[in-house]
């Protein structure tokens, strides 16, 4: 023990360094993990806690049976044993439309509702909630439309003629977009598609006012963890065959609603670029801490070289010389893994990624050790330097690069022929994607390959020049690829992390404009079954609302393929087109790339189409060919105006409202408060997975700057190393007339230019990558 402890004090600073590299390794990986973790999981529950009312649950609707209890009962256990494990609340509720009674005759309708959750999802304004079947509680809004008061009469017209419910209450809704109001717009106007309402019934009154009664089972997640989303998607597939499994002969309607599938789609594919990312710089610390520790326990036994032979000489055994050296730094290592797991077991908990950091750290250390102590014992170490080493380095050199620039090859098709990191079903396709860390590997593989061949000819074009430099160092590095390469290769991954990192945030702004644009044509977007009651002007003079515009969003076929007609002002839709005043009751409109491309077509061409809803089909001419269209997206799809649509004698009413709002949030309150015909109102908020994706950006920023140290360090270590195998040199240049301050310089210019190189090429490869790879990934963002 004495003797080993003699013999590690004498490399104490290479054995600390092994140390320090270890530290870095278990905290950088195990840290950047757990807390990217913790980070997915809160901005999962963002995403899908912003997710539009109808689109953070699943339904199942049905006419109420004879015998409810049964058929509650049947659905119940069949929506049980689709969610089987998962964390779900199921909840029912019962509604129906009545007549009023007027003067007149029968008035509007009055939407009831049973619903035993209400007294939780809103406050009383006056009175009480309904105790008896005559009892109704109203909402403000509805009270208001009717004139009513607590207190005040109801007569019902129809079959409950003569019947009169008393108003013993108002109320207003804690949360209009909870989704247990399912995105009932008159929850907050009092009016949802000519029915008043919601009006609060005792439990179980409905019947005794309707012959029709629509029973809505609604299917709440209780949590969202990023786990569970597959287990979810699967049970909503399962789900799908409750309908046939409950009424068969379809005696009561029964069907399934709701969009909470595709926000868990929407998260799967985000979860999906985010971890294909996280990837990156977790593969690029473990590369840098492998050929750190390997450049350090190299040179270690190197220097170890006279020792190692006397102790052989002195009888000890290959395998006892291996095994102390394992034995030594495995220790170390332990020794810098230790505060590492200790401090992250104390903030972020031990997980499994630390653990296996850990372990394979200490284990690759203490392998690497013995393997360099053995080859070095037994190994033939040539006694001059042959003139063609570098050659025979570079050949050497292209079988590994080779293999990692075939699986990124793979990776990066899969990438490009599937446009999205997740396939058409919605699963996540993980070699998709893992292509930007792939790409980014296999890219800094090829800058030292490539550094002899440039050296070499470099070198070729000055010989003709006079002096030593800079032929001798070019010589240097095109004959000494070994070591040359390493010191690039740790400079040129740690240069690429860091333009990666810098450059992420840009590309996925860029990418979240577009989506957003694709999906919102602004800030707010209202989405109506029929023609919107919000006009553009009214909704201009908002506080916020810089503009407005209404916009038609119908089907259209062409040909065998059905696509979107996207039509409003010129400025919401990007039309560039206009009328050409040439005659024939044609529409001008830009059309999307791949609509071109299915048709064949070019600017100039027209084509016919059919719009929903007019009776005969009209004539397309392209003006313009884009690659989306604001509200439609890259797929088949057209933008014009309500100008040339009425130019064609096509006249549709707008159903959508496209606001732009420095409020986005207080503007869809409004459009809520306004709105009398079910719809849908988007925001930022509702369609963007930017709480999980932008965790991206910062691991990998936290990630470049742990692999900026490492790479410097591995350079200095593999420099070093380097110059200390050329101290024959020494003497050769001291005959050349070359004083040591000379030599210095030349050495200092050499790894200056190995630095210089390794740090544009390695920043020009990270920047390249994100522009060309970032995009397509981070278009996951919503």
């Amino acid at each position: 023990m004495a003797f080993a402890l003699r013999r590690a004090r004498q490399h104490a600073g290479r054995l600390s360094l092994i140390a320090l590299v270890v530290a870095l390794l278990v905290a950088g990986i195990g840290g950047i993990d757990a807390v990217a973790e913790r980070m997915l999981a809160e901005g999962a529950s963002r995403v899908f806690t912003d997710a539009e009312p109808g689109a953070r649950t699943i339904r199942v609707v049905a006419d109420e049976a004879s015998d409810a209890a049964a058929q509650d009962e049947a659905v119940r256990r069949e929506i049980s044993a689709a969610f089987a494990g998962e964390r779900t609340v199921v909840s029912r509720r019962a509604s129906a439309d009545v007549e009023l009674a007027a003067a007149g005759g029968s008035g509007p309708s009055l939407g009831m509702l049973d619903d035993d959750r209400v007294p939780d999802l809103a406050t009383l304004a006056a009175g009480t909630w309904p105790r008896t079947n005559s009892e109704i509680a109203l909402s403000v809004a509805a009270a208001e439309r009717l004139e009513l008061g607590v207190g005040d009469t109801v007569p019902l017209a129809g079959d409950a003629e003569g019947t009169e419910l008393t108003l013993v209450g108002t109320w207003t809704p804690d949360d209009p977009t909870d989704p247990a109001w399912l995105g009932d717009p008159a929850v907050v106007s009092g009016e949802s598609d000519g029915s008043i309402g919601p009006a609060l019934v005792a439990e179980g009154a409905l019947n005794a006012y309707a012959d029709t009664v629509t029973v809505i089972w609604e299917i709440a997640l209780s949590r969202v963890e990023p786990a569970d989303i597959p287990a979810l998607q699967s049970a909503l597939v399962t789900l799908r065959s409750l309908p046939e499994a409950v009424d068969p002969r379809n005696e009561h309607s029964t069907g399934i609603q709701g969009d909470l599938g595709d926000t868990l789609q929407r998260l799967g594919a985000a979860l999906a670029t985010t971890r294909g990312l996280h990837v990156a710089p977790l593969l690029i610390l473990a590369l840098l801490g492998a050929l750190v520790l390997g450049i350090v326990l190299s040179s270690q036994t190197d220097a170890r070289g006279e020792e190692l032979a006397l102790l052989r000489a002195r009888g000890a055994s290959v395998r006892r010389l291996a095994l102390a050296a394992a034995a030594e730094t495995a220790i170390c290592a332990a020794v810098g893994a230790s505060p590492a797991v200790a401090v992250l077991a104390a903030t972020t908990g031990v997980t499994a990624a630390m653990a296996w950091t850990a372990a394979g750290a200490i284990g690759f250390a203490a392998l690497a050790a013995a393997l360099f102590t053995v080859r070095h014992v037994v190994g033939v170490r040539p006694a001059a330097e042959r003139s063609d080493a570098g050659a025979r380095t570079l050949a050497a050199l292209l079988l590994p690069t080779g293999i990692v620039v075939g699986i990124a090859a793979l990776s990066a098709w899969q990438l490009f022929a599937l446009g999205a990191v997740v396939r058409d079903d919605g699963t996540p396709e993980p070699l998709a994607a893992a292509a930007p860390a792939l790409l980014l590997v296999a890219a800094c593989a090829l800058i030292p390959v490539a550094a002899g061949p440039l050296a070499a000819g470099a070198e070729r074009l000055l010989r003709r020049t006079r002096g030593i430099a800079p032929i001798l160092p070019l010589r240097q590095v095109a004959r000494r690829m070994g070591g040359v390469a390493v010191a690039i290769l740790c400079l040129a991954l740690a240069a690429a992390s860091v333009a990666l990192a810098a450059t992420a945030p840009v590309v996925a702004g860029r990418a979240e404009q577009r989506a957003l644009t694709t999906l919102l044509g602004g800030d707010v977007r209202l989405i109506s079954e029929s023609a919107i009651d919000v006009s553009a002007d009214t909704a201009s003079s908002w506080s916020g609302v810089t503009t407005a515009a209404e916009i038609l969003d119908t089907p259209l076929t062409v040909g065998a393929d059905t696509g979107v007609l996207v039509a409003g002002p010129a400025s919401a839709v990007g039309f560039g087109g206009h009328r050409k005043g040439d005659g024939g009751p044609e529409i001008d409109a830009d059309v999307t790339r791949r609509l071109a491309d299915r048709l064949d077509a070019e600017v100039g061409t027209a084509f016919a189409a059919q719009i929903r809803f007019v009776p005969r089909p009209v004539t397309v001419r392209i003006a313009r060919i884009v690659d989306i269209i604001p509200g439609a997206g890259s797929g088949l799809a057209i933008a014009t105006t309500p100008e040339e649509l009425r130019a064609a004698d096509v006249d549709l009413p707008a159903n959508e409202l496209w606001l732009r709002s420095e409020h986005p949030t207080s503007t869809a309150e409004q459009l809520r408060a306004h709105a009398t015909q079910p719809v849908q109102i988007l925001t930022a908020a509702q369609v963007s997975a930017v709480p999980v994706t932008s965790v991206a950006t910062r691991v990998l920023t936290a990630g470049a700057l742990l692999a900026a140290l490492l790479g410097v360090i591995g350079f200095i270590a593999a420099t070093s190393a380097m110059n200390r195998t050329r101290r024959g040199e020494e003497r050769v240049l001291l005959a050349l007339g070359l004083a040591p301050p000379r030599r210095r310089a030349l050495r200092t210019g050499e790894g200056a230019g190995l630095a210089v190189y390794a740090v544009v090429a390695g920043g020009a490869v990270g920047a390249g990558i994100a522009a060309a790879v970032l995009p397509i990934t981070l278009g996951a963002g919503a």
